[in-house]
């Protein structure tokens, strides 16, 4: 539609016209302004911020961006089947199930555990219960300070131990091995020893007025250098006072190192000497006769005893 100008005021009265005439021109004047912004937004909507008819027409059609009628239904019949499976699958907050229905777990397949406090216990399907791990940690520290005190009391013994060998020999540590100070004492400078007894093993004279005399003997691996008996001289009448002499005797391989044993009124035990080298050893004895009492003769009853035996 054209905006057509309005008929102005024409009278004598040019005063009374103007006061007509000027808000005539004003409307006019706003018109043709308003049809130009019109035309504007008809050939360039998009520049005056407005969306054309075929802009809305295609938004209207667009069934990605709004939900058709199908769409609702589609979405309608959905939910529907929902709330129905719920209705009939899904289990309720509160409710219960039959042991039996319940899988057990394992180390491959979770499911239900029991709880068990026993700190031996083998199952690959229980828990420990804190109790139980308690325990279990009590033992390991105990344990643990056990093994310490053990590892600083072998500690303690090794330097003892690498003390008593360099007391003795030498060429021990405290940071050798154990292994290293056995071989310390297995290659040690020692003496061996041996001890036995030879049970009372006797001789007697033939008379009263002989002596008596006999050999003892042991075999040993070793070569004995020194040798201890005990002996006792009696005579054959077995009175409290029939026994003259019960001491130790010693020989070795030294000469004039042995000793023999004195008794009673003179009565007397000797020892030979030991004749290097022998493996043991085999020495003699030798007892007096028996000068007994106010001149009473007995016959005379040579024993031996222990015996030590030294390298």
């Amino acid at each position: 539609m054209a905006i057509k100008e309005p008929r102005k005021f024409v009278t004598t009265d040019q005063g009374h016209a103007d006061v007509l005439n000027i808000p005539i021109t004003t409307l006019y004047e706003n018109d043709q302004a308003l049809a130009a912004q019109l035309e504007s937004i008809k050939t360039d909507p998009a520049g005056n911020d407005i969306a054309s008819k075929a802009a809305l027409d295609n938004h209207a059609a667009n069934t990605d961006l709004h939900v058709t009628a199908a769409k609702q239904a589609v979405w309608n019949a959905a939910e529907g089947s929902a709330k129905k499976y719920t209705e009939q699958y899904a289990a309720p907050k509160a409710h219960t199930h039959l042991a039996s229905d319940l899988p057990s777990a394992s180390t491959q397949a979770r499911g239900i555990v029991q709880l068990n406090t026993s700190t031996g216990s083998t199952a690959t399907d229980q828990a420990a219960t804190p109790s139980a791990v308690k325990v279990a940690n009590d033992r390991a520290n105990e344990a643990y300070n056990r093994a310490d005190q053990a590892f600083t009391q072998a500690v303690d013994l090794k330097n003892k131990i690498v003390g008593a060998i360099n007391g003795k020999f030498g060429g021990a540590s405290p940071d050798m091995s154990s292994d290293q100070i056995a071989a310390v004492i297995t290659n040690a400078p020692v003496k061996r020893f041996a001890s036995g007894t030879f049970n009372g093993q006797s001789a007697q004279a033939t008379s009263s007025a002989n002596r008596v005399d006999m050999t003892v003997s042991v075999s040993l691996p070793f070569t004995v250098k020194r040798v201890f008996i005990r002996v006792v001289l009696a005579d054959t009448q077995g009175t409290s006072t029939s026994r003259q002499v019960d001491a130790f005797v010693m020989t070795s391989n030294v000469f004039g190192d042995n000793q023999g044993a004195m008794g009673w009124r003179n009565n007397a035990v000797s020892i030979g000497y030991l004749e290097p080298p022998i493996q043991g050893f085999s020495v003699k004895l030798s007892g007096s006769k028996i000068d007994a009492y106010a001149g009473g003769t007995y016959i005379a009853k040579l024993s031996a005893w222990e015996w030590w035996a030294f390298e």
